[in-house]
């Protein structure tokens, strides 16, 4: 079943009023019957339309209503460009400044409040919106779990990234955009029963990166209290863009927009075009894994909320129990053409020189992509064809996330040793998962995307009819997340304690790779993909240059 409901699709009685700061709102009560009902206030506007002369400006507060507003649907999708695989599944529009909040109608065990799951969706920074990941499931799945879940959408792509290299603009904008919906629920969580003392912050993807960057920028990092990236963090390659001013200047030279060398003059122009035309869509398949990904556009070093290299800001912030991972075979994703070559050892050759290239280490390249291989698979002996294709993916799944996976655990515990960081590696996968997509796969595994999946209860890829094991994954998948928003710890305790055969027990800078391999029996494992992501993540630490601010 779908975990996202449109307005008309079925009636639900109202919800209870609210007065937020801006003035009153009422939602919809989605679950409306039994003992733990669920209110959802959806499209409530937390700052101005950025729109106009707000178009490249700061997120301004939104102005005050009187009324009450009906917050009965999701708000507008960011402006960016549809995939044929997407499809349009709600209006874009540039003021999309909205965020969604779904709370327990009872009455909370702790007097200050339900603990908060605020979610930020991914979608390369430049795509996606809220609606894809559901509402009624949020309420079956999260919030009968006693947690209020807020999920949020910002400025996309071009409208959120855009810089002129200079101060002419603030750099950075959607950030900033996810700082202010922050600061909003900080101000009004507790009229839903929210404990904003007790907020964690959820990610994936690009997602991912945004809340490791916000739980690190001197702008936001007070703001709330734990984080769990998923499949995406800031020591991911692709997380700050090297090179956005590049990407803008030929942004909008195809807009017919030149960078004359008055950048004030530039944005004025800029704020004349049409929001569609800074539209960008997410290929998967374009993404370069030659040299370390570049994304279209994305964050980037600035003067205000990125100021300092990531490793002095993660020295400066307050300590945050973390929990991070990703999905087993994260390259799949990458894999969906092209895995059937003649040679798979020349493509493996290929790959692996691309993550440890010769640019890194010009006297010890080969030796460094023998002994990574060694860890993949056995180059001398025969293999099947899947076992080939496997192994390919591997290698582009390491360059695209298990490296960085693995390389945040490092960076976390070098910088603050006494962080509590739970490691997992999603491994569950329902074979039907992938529809139509599925003829393209040279084999079916979990992939980007599909943890998230069973975090909100809805398949986000494609349309999928969770079976019963479905469903039981979903409940240890949420029982672990809503443990760690409300302790910090994803084992729990008491009644909240999950059924597990070992205790998840955190990394440690002795054992950086322990990880919780989550399936329906999950395992506690000490080596994560043969020591692969933790070997070629020091020697890629020590080979790239620091950061010239």
């Amino acid at each position: 079943m779908g975990g996202t409901i449109s307005k008309n699709s079925q009636h639900y009685p109202d919800s209870r009023q609210i007065v937020t700061s801006y003035g009153p709102i009422e939602g919809r009560r989605l679950i409306h019957e039994g003992e733990k009902q669920v209110d959802a206030f959806q499209g409530i506007p937390y700052a101005a339309p950025p729109v106009g002369k707000l178009r490249f400006a700061m997120p301004q507060p939104h102005e005050p209503w009187t009324e009450v507003r009906h917050c009965k649907a999701f708000g507008a999708r960011g402006i960016q460009k549809d995939s044929m695989l997407s499809g349009k599944v709600a209006p874009q529009s540039e003021d999309n400044l909205t965020l969604n909040i779904f709370t327990p109608v009872w009455t909370p065990k702790n007097s200050t409040g339900f603990p908060v799951l605020f979610y930020i969706h991914g979608g390369g920074f430049i795509s996606d919106s809220a609606h894809k990941y559901g509402d009624l499931s949020i309420c079956q799945h999260l919030c009968t779990k006693d947690v209020v879940v807020v999920t949020i959408q910002y400025r996309l792509g071009y409208l959120g990234f855009w810089t002129t290299g200079d101060s002419s603009i603030p750099d950075n904008l959607a950030l900033h955009d996810m700082t202010f919906a922050l600061k909003w629920v900080n101000e009004n969580i507790g009229l839903f029963n929210g404990d904003p003392n007790n907020i964690t912050l959820m990610g994936q993807s690009a997602g991912g990166a945004s809340v490791d960057l916000l739980s690190i920028s001197p702008v936001s990092r007070d703001l709330f209290h734990k984080v769990i990236p998923m499949g995406g963090n800031a020591s991911c390659s692709w997380a700050i863009h090297p090179r956005p001013l590049h990407s803008c200047r030929n942004r909008a030279q195809e807009m017919g927009v030149l960078d004359g060398m008055n950048t004030l003059d530039w944005v004025e122009k800029l704020r004349e075009v049409p929001a569609e035309k800074f539209g960008a869509s997410l290929d998967m398949g374009a993404v370069d894994l030659k040299s370390d990904p570049e994304l279209t556009i994305g964050p980037k070093y600035d003067n205000l909320f990125i100021p300092k290299p990531l490793m002095e800001l993660r020295k400066e912030s307050p300590v945050k129990p973390r929990l991070v991972g990703c999905a087993r075979s994260e390259g799949l994703v990458l894999c969906m053409f092209g895995m059937n070559p003649k040679h798979p050892l020349h493509v493996l050759h290929q790959d692996v020189a691309s993550i440890l290239s010769e640019k890194f280490f010009p006297l010890k390249a080969r030796d460094y992509q023998e002994k990574a291989l060694e860890k993949l698979i056995d180059v001398g002996s025969d293999h099947s064809k899947e076992e080939w294709q496997r192994a390919m993916c591997e290698l582009k799944g390491d360059s695209f996330l298990n490296i960085g996976i693995q390389q945040n655990v490092l960076d976390v515990l070098e910088t603050q040793p006494l962080t509590p960081i739970y490691m997992y590696s999603f491994d569950y996968c329902n074979q039907k998962a992938y529809g139509i997509m599925g003829w393209k796969m040279p084999f079916k595994d979990a992939t980007h995307c599909t943890d998230i999946s069973y975090v909100v209860g809805n398949h986000i890829v494609m349309p999928l009819d969770f079976n019963e094991e479905d469903y039981k994954m979903i409940d240890i998948t949420t029982r672990l997340w809503t443990n760690f928003a409300k302790y910090g710890d994803p084992n729990g305790e008491g009644d909240d304690a999950a059924e597990l055969e070992h205790k998840w027990e955190p990394a440690t800078i002795e054992n950086p790779q322990v990880h919780m391999s989550l399936s329906l029996q999950p395992k506690l494992l000490p080596i994560y993909k043969q020591e692969r992501p933790l070997y070629m993540a020091k020697l890629l630490k020590e080979a790239r240059p620091p950061v010239n601010l």
